[in-house]
């Protein structure tokens, strides 16, 4: 007797590869969909702080310092910090003694008529007089999963991103920013704790 019993065949989607990829599949779609509100929210609320805000004219005046949701206008090329998170760090990211990281979130838009650049370089965190740059790296993807980089805007894009820096717990805190469109330029946000 020729025992030829063979297990049939399970169907593609009983097979758990099949689930895998769907899972994961799913997962990069909603964080798409999640990062495309976001950058939407953020380019909302730059256009409306602009049209709210006396923070500047556009015309290339700027004021010395700004505050944590104010829009600088220098001729159309707009900047934001959207918010300020503090992070002590954990057993993986660990800032200097005496130290904590310091994550801001930022919104440039481009509305000149002229594809412009932007860079993280041009981004510096100043910590009672010390200006350091906003390059740290940390493992916690809830910062990390969008940190700004360099790019090329078109006329009417925007870009959102964290910038990652570190400094004392208690220093005066200021980031500064001069971006080459500004003309040599730097626009100084107070983002202490307070402000």
């Amino acid at each position: 007797m020729n025992n030829n019993s063979q297990k049939p065949a399970k169907p593609w989607y009983k097979k758990w590869w099949v689930w895998v990829l769907v899972v994961f599949g799913l997962v990069i779609a909603v964080n798409a969909v999640s990062g495309e509100e976001d950058d939407s929210a953020s380019n909302q609320s730059i256009t409306t702080a602009t049209q709210d805000s006396s923070s500047s004219n556009g015309d290339g005046t700027l004021k010395s310092n700004y505050n944590v949701g104010e829009v600088a206008n220098y001729k159309g090329y707009k900047f934001k910090i959207n918010k300020v998170t503090f992070y002590n760090g954990n057993e993986f990211d660990t800032p200097k003694d005496g130290n904590r990281y310091v994550i801001c979130n930022v919104t440039i838009k481009n509305d000149t008529d002229e594809k412009q650049p932007y860079n993280s370089f041009d981004f510096k965190l100043n910590a009672n007089g010390n200006s350091t740059n906003m390059m740290e790296v940390v493992t916690n993807e809830k910062y990390t999963n969008n940190t700004l980089n360099s790019g090329d805007l078109d006329p009417g894009a925007s870009v959102t991103g964290n910038l990652i820096g570190q400094a004392k717990q208690d220093a005066d805190l200021k980031l500064e920013y001069q971006p080459s469109i500004w003309d040599d330029k730097t626009v100084k946000v107070d983002i202490n704790e307070s402000a």
